[in-house]
């Protein structure tokens, strides 16, 4: 959602702190009061919060985790030795290619 600034709200901001980027953000996460006002709660700020921590999380147990592919299609998953982690590693440094995997994106 990008939202248009008026420039008394770019000027208010500046003066404020809040950085025009943290906008969006407020916008996403925060608590309707009214049909002209969002609002962020603490409630607000622990959920979104509880979120990122779930996320990572996730991110750390994928740790050390290969995915080997052919084409689009995965065809087997699994934690890899120390062993096997020294010599994939040994070996993509030998053949460095742009990998065809989608690139990551920002949320």
């Amino acid at each position: 959602m990008n939202s248009t600034l008026t420039n008394h709200a770019r000027t208010r901001m500046t003066q404020r702190g809040i950085r025009e980027r943290d906008t969006d953000l407020i916008l996403r996460i925060g608590t309707a009061i009214d049909a002209e006002s969002v609002y962020v709660l603490d409630k607000d700020v622990d959920r979104e919060v509880r979120l990122l921590k779930q996320q990572i999380d996730a991110v750390e147990r994928l740790r050390g985790i290969r995915a080997v592919l052919a084409e689009n299609t995965v065809l087997t998953v699994y934690r890899a030795s120390p062993r096997t982690e020294r010599r994939l590693l040994r070996n993509s440094r030998r053949r460095r290619r742009p990998c065809d995997l989608p690139a990551r994106t920002a949320q």
